[in-house]
């Protein structure tokens, strides 16, 4: 019996294992996606080959066939299938029992997962073992063919990763790789459910041939064999002809299902994305693919000039001179890119196109220069087109961005080891680099490779680009350049309130550390679709069970924060903040939001002076700029001394409510005509334009404001950067220069602020 094998309990020991070792690893140790990946590629290998011993066994004990020719596929197939369900069952039992020390969220979906992934894999392996092992007499012969084929199948799907822009992929063996790992919403969908049901159809197609064209006859002794020349047999008996008629129904929808891969989402090829998308607009170096009908069509011109600008920006420190033009990819919502290339919210690069696929978001583009800068380096390695030290590779786009926000990435860098997250320069320029959070990863790699570059030069760090071989290139190891990059960060100027707002961005885990780390970034997205729809009793459901799921991390209660806000629930919005501020894991940022939604309910209380107080704390945070703005705006509104309790309501609803878009350009009218000297009211109106697109309107009022005066700098150098912007809009270059130069000169602004202001400067220039 094969139960009783050698082979057979090599492979139970071998899953037995696998699954306690899984079960100490974290992201592996739960009933998820995981786990069952790798289950689902191990059965694939074992099942096959208890199917094979299962076929030679048979072939040793012929008397044992109690079936007729074409049914004898079928039920080696049951025999095989049913040992290989005791090879799954220890390891399911294993992660079961694990729930009781390690918590898991959604054992459902978990089961869901199990027989999808796993479960399919085995019924295929099965299958696969027993056309193997009947096709070819000796059973190690047949399992090696059947791991050629597997190989091979594999190589397709490589292929297919390589030069074709997605990078999910679905495969017979581990079922399903979702793309990048940043992308943390890995759920079931109708794709995945299409893709398993192709793969037990492909089991069902080789069962059937087998049955086509098995033999048992005088000349092959009595012993079950495969026989092609049967397939080309036309006098067939009824059971035969059962057999024929379903193998050519089996192979038609499997053509079918390959023929409309893209359409199923399957395997979307170029051609098909593109086709998709349907526009196109080509620059001097761009191919730009979008989609026809969509806001980003409406744009396309502001967006190619964007494109433009970046690779006027990126060539000259890159010091080369692309031949070929740039495919850039740009998907109307996160859900059809994450249909068509399997990247929801990364942006990627497509090396091979060489390109780069990203979303649309609002100009300029805050991600587009860093997917530019990986397709302007794909050529710099002489064989592949990417790194192969992933540090090396994502720094060198890091650092030819340098647009890190409020600070640098050196000061970034600074603020993470005085806060003692930052990992090792070694750690992060290994396969390290994904055990951390993106945030830490990507700005260390970024600060370091910076330094190379502005110490070494571009040429010594192309060479060093291609493998990470610092000793052939600077003569000194990476711990010794580690040293000096430490020695240089130490010498960056970096305040107190720096390092605070630091603290919010770093001290968070990667994905390998978070509990349930999937079935919450499921929930997640939920919450906060249902909150931009105002479903607010769905949104306030699904944070309380996200804070259920994670009670140590405050931003599920910021969510609920805001949807009782939202939906006038202001005792809730006070408690729930309330909570956030005595969260011993909040930080500043944290806080800051909770104490301004306090001031809010306050003020919508009835009690200005309660109001003003927490503004006046959140100011004192000092958590981020916008924040201070916001803080500094509502301080002002509740300045106001007038007798006129209506202007008071009006400027309320303004800065607290959620009027409509031109309900709040009404009210601010209506301030202004009785407030005509107030600078705020002229301010809110002219930002507010701005973001309506009105750039000469808004030009007018907030010139205003700013010859009225604002109440805090914070809310003048907005003023200005918006007077700015509109004026780059509006092609007034040398106007919107002046404004970014009073922004760059000004010493008190973060590092951040004057690198924007610059920036602006230089795209000015450009324009002109």
């Amino acid at each position: 019996m094969t139960i009783k094998s050698f082979s057979y309990w090599i492979w139970f020991v071998a899953l037995t294992l696998l699954a306690l070792i899984l079960a100490n690893i974290r992201l592996f140790n739960l009933l998820a996606f995981e786990f069952c990946a790798i289950l689902a590629t191990v059965i694939s290998f074992a099942g096959a080959h208890i199917a094979i011993t299962c076929v030679q066994n048979f072939r040793h004990r012929p008397q044992s066939l109690r079936s007729s020719v074409p049914q004898i596929a079928t039920m080696l197939f049951w025999r095989a299938f049913a040992i290989n369900l005791t090879l799954l069952a220890t390891p399911l039992i294993i992660i079961l029992l694990n729930a009781f020390r390690v918590k898991n969220c959604d054992f459902l979906e978990g089961f869901a997962f199990f027989l999808l992934l796993p479960g399919v894999s085995c019924v295929y392996a099965t299958a696969a073992g027993i056309f193997f092992g009947l096709w070819l007499t000796r059973r190690w012969t047949a399992y090696l063919t059947y791991l050629a084929y597997i190989f091979v199948t594999l190589i397709v799907l490589a292929h297919n990763l390589i030069f074709h822009p997605p990078l999910f992929g679905y495969h017979t063996t581990f079922g399903y790789y979702p793309g990048p790992i940043y992308d943390e919403q890995i759920s079931i969908t109708g794709t995945l459910i299409i893709a398993r049901g192709t793969t037990l159809l492909l089991a069902w197609f080789l069962l059937t041939l087998s049955a086509n064209a098995l033999v048992v006859r005088r000349h092959t002794q009595l012993i079950p064999k495969l026989r092609w020349q049967k397939l080309c047999q036309f006098k067939l008996n009824f059971e035969d002809l059962s057999h024929r008629i379903l193998l050519v129904c089996l192979l038609g929808i499997l053509a079918i299902i390959y023929l409309y891969r893209g359409e199923l989402g399957l395997r979307p090829t170029r051609g098909y994305i593109e086709k998709t998308l349907g526009g196109l607009t080509e620059t001097e170096h761009f191919k730009i693919f979008y989609e026809n009908g969509s806001e980003v069509e409406r744009k396309i011109e502001q967006i190619a000039q964007d494109h433009e600008f970046r690779y006027a920006q990126l060539t000259p420190y890159f010091q080369i001179r692309p031949t070929q033009k740039i495919l850039s990819y740009i998907y109307t919502s996160p859900e059809q890119k994450k249909r068509l290339v399997g990247a929801r919210g990364t942006s990627i690069e497509d090396p091979f196109g060489p390109g780069f696929h990203i979303n649309y978001e609002s100009f300029p583009h805050p991600v587009m220069k860093h997917e530019l800068a990986h397709a302007l380096t794909a050529n710099w390695h002489p064989i592949l087109p990417v790194s192969l030290n992933v540090g090396l590779h994502e720094g060198i786009a890091v650092a030819a961005d340098w647009d890190e926000g409020q600070l640098t990435c050196h000061q970034w860098s600074k603020a993470m080891r005085q806060l003692g997250v930052a990992p090792k320069i070694q750690k992060v320029m290994g396969l390290g680099f994904w055990a951390h959070h993106p945030a830490q990863s990507y700005t260390l790699a970024g600060s370091f490779v910076r330094f190379l570059v502005d110490r070494y030069g571009m040429k010594q760090f192309k060479r060093v680009f291609p493998t990470g071989n610092f000793i052939h290139v600077y003569g000194k190891s990476l711990s010794d350049l580690e040293e000096e990059w430490e020695e240089f960060v130490e010498t960056v100027p970096l305040t107190a309130t720096d390092t605070r707002i630091a603290a919010y961005r770093f001290k968070r885990p990667s994905i390998f550390q978070k509990p349930c780390a999937h079935k919450i970034a499921a929930l997640s997205a939920k919450a906060w679709r249902a909150y931009r729809q105002s479903d607010f009793s769905t949104a306030s459901r699904l944070f309380e069970d996200l804070y259920t799921l994670d009670a140590n991390n405050p931003r599920y209660l910021h969510g609920l924060m805001l949807t009782y806000y939202e939906s006038s629930d202001y005792s809730s919005a006070a408690k729930s903040a309330a909570q956030i501020i005595a969260h011993p894991k909040a930080n500043v940022r944290r806080r800051a939001e909770a104490k301004n939604v306090q001031g809010d309910v306050h003020w919508q209380d009835g009690k200005p002076e309660l109001a003003q107080s927490q503004y006046q704390e959140v100011f004192a945070l000092y958590a981020s700029n916008a924040l201070n703005r916001e803080a500094q705006a509502k301080l002002a509104g509740l300045s106001i001394d007038v007798g006129k309790t209506d202007i008071q309501d009006k400027v309320r609803q303004v800065l607290i409510g959620t009027p409509s878009s031109q309900l709040r350009i009404t009210l601010l009218h209506e301030v202004i005509d009785e407030l005509p000297m107030w600078g705020l009211a002229y301010y809110l109106l002219g930002r507010q334009l701005h973001f309506n697109e009105e750039y000469a309107a808004s030009t007018r009022y907030l010139s205003k404001a700013n010859d009225l005066g604002l109440s805090h700098s914070v809310l003048q150098h907005e003023n200005t950067r918006l007077l700015g912007v509109n004026a780059y809009h509006l092609k007034q270059y040398n106007q919107a220069i002046t404004h970014f130069q009073h922004l760059a000169a000004d010493s008190t602004l973060s590092s951040g602020t004057i690198l924007n202001a610059k920036d602006w400067m230089q795209r000015c220039e450009w324009a002109k």
